[in-house]
C-alpha cells in the first residue's frame, strides 16, 4: 500500500514540476512582451471608458476607491464613472451621493448581486470599454493608460490587470500578498497561452459590445468574473493581460474571512466547471481546454490528497511515539545530524518544486512592480499555504457535490 502511495506522490509531484517548468520556459520566451505592454501608446483617439463601482455596504471603503478613480491619468470627458448601490443597508447611499457633484452617476437598486449591478451600468452607458472596480479596491494612476492601448488590437475583447494586496498587515495578508504576486505571473502566462479563465472583478476591462452580444453578466455561482471569461473563450474572444496595470485590493485579515472567501471562489470554479465541462480536454479551445483547465482541476485533487496524506502520517507518527513511550518509558531524543540528512528522490523533487515556486513568485513581482525580489511573506506562503488550501477546497467540493450553494458574505 505504501508503494502505491509513494507512486501517487511521485506522479503528482512530477505533474506539478512539469507545469512549473513549462510556465517558466514559456515566460522566458515571452518576457519581452512585458516591456512592450509597459510602453505601448494609444495611436488613435482615446475611447470612452465606463468604470462601474458596485457597492453593498461599503461606506468605509467607497471614498478611497473613488479617490483613486479621480486620480487616473485619463481625460475626464472620456471617463464615465457609475456607482451602483446594490441595496446597501448602511451609509453607502449617503457616501455615494457626495460624488454626484463630481460628474459621477449614482444608481440605487434592490439587492440582486454584483452581476445585476454590472448589467444595470451596461444598460446605462454608451462607453466603448466597460470595467468594474470593486469598492474595496484602488487603482494606480497609470493603470487605465496601460490597459486601453491593448484594445487597439481588435481581436482583444478583455484585458486583466495586475492585482496586489493593499497594505498587508497581518501574517495572513502577507501570505496572500505572495499568493497574489504568483497570480500576477500565472495570469500573464495564461494570457500568453490564450487561456485566461478568470477576469478578476478588480479593474478587468471589456469591450462593451462584446459583453452585450454575449448577454451581459450572469450570476455564475457567485463568481461572475470566471463565468464571463469562460463564456468569452467559448465564443472565440481573446483576453489579454496588462500586469503593470496595478490594482490594490483589501484582503481578509483573519482565517475565517479568508476561508469564507476561498470557499466561494473554489465552489464557483467547480460549479462553472460542470457548466462548461465540454471545454475540458477539448482541442477546439486550445491550451485552455487541453492544458490549463485540466491542470486547475487536478490541482484541487492534489491539494486534498497531500493534506490527507500528511495528516495521516502525522497522526500515525504521534501514535507510534506515544506507544513507544508507554512500552519503554523512555522519552524520544531529537537531534539533527547533517550526515543523516534525507537525500531521497522525493525530497530532492520537493525542494526543486519549492525553488521553482520561489522563481515564479519573483517573476510575478518583476511583471507587476518591476522589482525582482519576492514579497516579504513568501517564506510563510511556502511553509503554510499548502496546509491552508485543503481547508477550503474540501469544504467547497462538499458543497459543490451537494449543491448547497455559498453566500457572498
Amino acid at each position: 500500500m505504501s508503494g502505491i502511495g509513494d507512486g501517487v506522490v511521485y506522479t503528482l509531484l512530477f505533474i506539478s514540476l512539469y507545469f512549473e517548468v513549462f510556465l517558466l520556459v514559456t515566460f522566458l520566451e515571452k518576457r519581452g512582451e512585458r516591456r512592450t505592454l509597459s510602453t505601448v501608446k494609444y495611436a488613435g483617439t482615446l475611447p470612452r471608458v465606463c468604470i462601474v463601482v458596485p457597492c453593498f455596504n461599503e461606506e468605509k471603503t467607497l471614498a478611497h476607491t473613488m479617490q483613486s478613480i479621480f486620480a487616473l491619468r485619463y481625460p475626464r470627458e472620456m471617463l464615465d464613472t457609475i456607482i451602483i448601490d446594490d441595496g446597501s443597508t448602511d451609509g453607502t447611499p449617503a457616501v455615494a451621493k457626495t460624488f454626484e457633484n463630481s460628474g459621477v452617476r449614482v444608481f440605487h437598486k434592490e439587492n440582486g448581486g454584483k452581476h445585476t449591478a454590472l448589467n444595470l451600468a451596461l444598460q446605462n452607458t454608451d462607453a466603448e470599454i466597460i470595467g468594474c472596480l470593486d469598492a474595496d479596491s484602488s487603482v494606480s494612476e497609470d493603470a487605465l493608460m496601460r490597459v486601453v492601448p491593448i484594445f487597439e488590437n481588435r481581436d482583444i475583447s478583455a484585458v486583466t490587470p495586475g492585482v496586489h494586496v493593499r497594505k498587508p498587515k497581518t501574517a495572513l495578508q502577507h501570505i496572500q500578498n505572495a499568493e497574489y504576486t504568483l497570480s500576477v505571473f500565472n495570469r500573464f502566462m495564461f494570457a500568453a497561452l490564450g487561456s485566461v479563465f478568470i477576469t478578476p472583478g478588480a479593474f478587468s476591462m471589456y469591450r462593451a459590445k462584446t459583453v452585450r452580444d454575449l448577454g451581459g453578466w450572469r450570476h455564475g455561482h457567485s463568481t461572475e468574473d470566471m463565468e464571463l471569461a469562460l463564456r468569452m473563450q467559448e465564443n472565440g474572444h481573446k483576453i489579454a493581460n496588462a500586469p503593470a496595470a496595478s490594482v490594490y485590493t483589501a484582503t481578509p485579515g483573519t482565517l475565517p474571512g479568508l476561508f469564507h472567501q476561498r470557499v466561494r471562489w473554489t465552489y464557483g470554479f467547480l460549479r462553472n466547471f460542470i457548466d462548461y465541462k465540454f471545454m475540458f480536454g477539448n482541442r477546439a479551445y486550445g491550451n485552455l481546454g487541453l492544458f490549463i483547465l485540466p491542470t486547475a482541476l487536478i490541482s484541487i485533487g492534489v491539494g486534498i490528497y497531500f493534506f490527507l496524506r500528511v495528516l495521516w502520517y502525522g497522526i500515525k507518527n504521534i501514535y507510534d511515539t506515544l506507544e513507544r513511550i508507554q512500552i519503554t518509558g523512555i522519552m524520544p531524543h531529537f537531534s539533527f545530524d547533517l550526515f543523516y540528512f534525507n537525500t531521497s528522490a522525493l525530497l530532492i523533487i520537493s525542494i526543486v518544486t519549492i525553488a521553482l515556486i520561489l522563481v515564479l513568485i519573483s517573476a510575478g513581482s518583476w511583471l507587476g512592480t518591476g522589482r525582482r525580489m519576492p514579497p516579504a511573506g513568501t517564506p510563510l506562503f511556502i511553509l503554510l499555504y499548502g496546509f491552508l488550501v485543503p481547508l477550503w477546497i474540501s469544504t467547497a467540493v462538499f458543497r459543490a457535490v451537494f449543491k448547497t450553494g455559498v453566500r457572498w458574505r
